[in-house]
């Protein structure tokens, strides 16, 4: 695999690495920064809840952009299918204060949309749903004015027209 860094590529073979600290999943996992054993674990690294060391998790796979085709369009990597949500309004709320949020799109992971709240990637929201249900959130991306946010549990969408629920 090749990395690009400067615009210099150079050659990477994982496997020649030597020893690195991974997470790995039920078992106690100490923190390489400070010894604490407070995780908070991604779908493909965890952090530590003290110190913020990042570790990758050992039975992390990397596949989509990683593995396939570089010219693979981000659709086409999603985990989840996206629906349409033009023209449909939520609210977010933000440290308890609701505001607009205009729909683009909505899938079981998350959503993007319109927002003029001031937004950071990593802060954590709540999205309100019609029926007043409330689905914490955690902003993963803000570009073009648009806001991409992952549910921190996947939902279960009626595409009926119904409102979500949180799959166990």
């Amino acid at each position: 695999m090749g990395v690009a860094i400067f615009r210099r590529e150079f050659e990477v073979d994982p496997s020649a690495r030597g020893h690195h600290v991974v997470y790995r999943v039920n078992e106690s996992n100490r923190c390489p920064g400070c010894g604490r054993a407070q995780w908070y674990v991604g779908r493909v690294t965890a952090e530590c809840g003290f110190c913020g060391t990042a570790v990758a998790l050992a039975e992390a796979k990397w596949t989509g952009a990683f593995t396939d085709s570089p010219t693979k369009k981000g659709d086409e990597r999603r985990q989840h299918e996206r629906i349409d949500a033009k023209g449909r309004t939520l609210q977010l709320l933000i440290d308890g204060s609701p505001q607009s949020f205009a729909l683009d799109n909505i899938s079981a992971g998350g959503v993007s949309g319109e927002s003029d709240a001031v937004l950071e990637p990593r802060s954590t929201v709540y999205v309100r749903f019609e029926g007043g249900i409330l689905v914490p959130a955690v902003v993963k991306w803000i570009e073009d004015g648009l806001v991409g946010l992952a549910f921190t549990q996947p939902v279960l969408l009626d595409t009926a027209g119904q409102e979500p629920t949180e799959q166990a």
